[in-house]
């Protein structure tokens, strides 16, 4: 079973954003939405202790009204955290030893993700501050996190402010992350799926159900067809993507878990539009490997 699934989140090393551009020496004159740039950059460079950093100082921004974006952006970083220590070879060797660090990247994003849907005064915290909010004695983040209806959550105001976002002379910025809400989906989504892949490795866990998995990806895909992670960000110098190529990957994927090799290669197709299903199960592996 642990043979045909895959994780379909693939970070890249390359050098950091500081050591590409040398913008350290710029950060004075650096608005909300330039950190949260930057912030994004080193997730998807995989370095998410500067990613938090930029989101921190994101936080820190004057004239902002809501700070979401950065907030989910700390819930990325963690994710992929969760997802990287998940896909290692050290992992995959031994699950029962990376159980614990998992959930704790996996409960951090959680959390980011809880106060990222919240309309609420995120303004002078930093990442460590939220996640001492979560963990105190009279706060059940599990219970707040599973109160949310990510699925429908829309934040019309925040998205609103999001778009045409303008610098104090007018210019527009490059990137203002109005898509931050479905990125915030995906990422309720994704931590839904980490916790179905972990239990496949580790028979101590409690199964994630692979058909509410399977409905939730086909939801988000019906409801954005043509994801891009990138759609609302900058662009960067990075060989990281996650579209709706990855999503549909993903549905095929938990198809053929279940067995159901027709549906499986009927959204593999979407993936690969040259996959023929005439009942090769290789070549719609192959196809899913390649993301």
């Amino acid at each position: 079973m642990k043979n045909i699934i895959y994780i379909l989140i693939l970070l890249f090393s390359c050098d950091t954003l500081d050591q590409q551009f040398g913008v350290e020496e710029f950060e004075d004159s650096f608005s909300y939405y330039d950190f949260v740039a930057y912030g994004w950059g080193e997730v998807f460079n995989g370095d998410k202790t500067l990613a938090l950093d930029y989101f921190d100082q994101a936080l820190n921004s004057s004239n902002i009204n809501y700070f979401n974006s950065a907030v989910l952006g700390m819930g990325w970083a963690k994710t992929y955290q969760a997802n990287s220590i998940l896909n290692s070879s050290e992992c995959i060797d031994n699950s029962s030893d990376c159980t614990d660090l998992v959930d704790q990247y996996r409960d951090n994003a959680k959390c980011y993700f809880y106060k990222a849907s919240l309309r609420e005064d995120l303004s002078l915290q930093n990442s460590s501050q939220i996640l001492e909010w979560c963990s105190q004695d009279d706060v059940n983040i599990d219970n707040l996190y599973d109160s949310i209806d990510f699925m429908n959550l829309e934040l019309e105001d925040m998205v609103n402010y999001y778009t045409g976002c303008v610098d104090d002379e007018g210019n527009p910025y490059v990137s203002c992350f109005e898509n931050f809400n479905v990125d915030l989906k995906l990422g309720y989504i994704y931590l839904r799926y980490l916790s179905y892949v972990q239990s496949i490795s580790d028979d101590s866990l409690v199964n994630e159900s692979i058909s509410d998995l399977i409905n939730l990806f086909i939801d988000f895909y019906t409801q954005y067809p043509t994801y891009d992670i990138m759609n609302d960000k900058s662009n960067y110098s990075s060989d990281f993507s996650l579209t709706y190529k990855n999503i549909t990957s993903v549905i095929s994927n938990l198809y053929l878990n279940s067995g159901n090799y027709d549906l499986s290669c009927e959204y593999g197709q979407y993936s690969c539009p040259n996959l023929e299903c005439n009942g090769n199960i290789l070549n719609l592996i192959n196809c899913l490997d390649s993301f």
